[in-house]
């Protein structure tokens, strides 16, 4: 594979690399995992972190990046008030937050394509928590920025879904714990919750399947990973005349994670981009 140089970088552990850009005025880093024998234009699939999360290196994305040949880039967020590292899609923390997501991924798209030698039209994003909220804001505020999105435990806050028009036809995925105490399955229209006013996940899932133009929903039930006694509900939202059909998985008794106990997260999501892979 072909690599352009790296000046900007520094080694975090055994694994890890991380590389520095500036975007916004401001110096900025992610990881790479770039699997052994990676073709020139391979895909890349970004990896969105939750709030204040130290959990940024997935090992399960990597393995399956391994076996299907593309590449993962882990960038980090920025700090808000509070000094937790996140992404802007309006928690009060992040009020006076200067950061522009969708020109920050613009940028660190360009950034890692073309010093990775990558394709710069199959580029997908994955999030948890936070992460998966920037990726319902970013298909609202964004158009054509990535070319498919997959939200974990993410949200579609009332500022996003309310103050902007129906998000472009993108392909789109969701899966959501209903027993997740962080980013409610049932949804918080008054914020309680203290992040702010959001839907419930079958409302923010069927907005992208209207944008989408999808007809009808199949069905199905498998059981979680860890208890056969519980079910993962698969909902597809079909008939969309572009093929965007949108996937949401609820882990039935799941909570606030990356759902890897329960489901194998990574296949389910990878399986779902590959698809639409160019």
């Amino acid at each position: 594979m072909w690599l352009m140089p790296c000046i900007c970088c520094f080694a975090v552990n055994d694994q890890q690399k991380k590389y520095e850009f500036k975007s916004g005025g401001e110096r900025r880093t992610y990881a790479m995992y770039l699997p052994e024998n990676l073709k020139e234009g391979a895909p890349l699939l970004i990896y969105t972190h939750g709030y204040g999360s130290k959990s940024r290196w997935k090992k399960d994305l990597n393995k399956v990046a391994d076996r299907e040949g593309f590449a993962v880039c882990y960038p980090d967020g920025f700090p808000d008030s509070k000094g937790k590292d996140g992404w802007n899609v309006g928690y009060p923390s992040q009020k006076g937050m200067k950061v522009d997501e969708a020109k920050y991924f613009k940028d660190l798209k360009k950034e890692v394509c073309k010093r990775f030698g990558l394709s710069k039209e199959n580029v997908f994003m994955t999030g948890m928590s936070n992460g998966g909220d920037l990726c319902y804001q970013l298909a609202f505020t964004a158009p054509g920025l990535f070319k498919g999105y997959a939200s974990v435990a993410g949200l579609l806050f009332d500022h996003t879904y309310l103050n902007n028009p129906l998000p472009e036809p993108v392909p789109f995925m969701e899966i959501h714990g209903d027993k997740d105490k962080t980013s409610y399955w049932e949804g918080d229209p008054e914020g309680k919750g203290g992040w702010g006013a959001y839907s419930a996940v079958p409302v923010a899932v069927g907005v992208m399947a209207g944008a989408n133009r999808c007809r009808y929903i199949e069905t199905e039930e498998f059981s979680t990973l860890r208890d056969p006694q519980r079910k993962v509900v698969k909902n597809v939202y079909k008939g969309s005349p572009m093929g965007y059909d949108v996937e949401v998985y609820k882990i039935e008794g799941g909570p606030h994670s990356w759902g890897d106990k329960d489901l194998s997260t990574a296949e389910l999501i990878w399986r779902y981009f590959s698809k639409f892979v160019n």
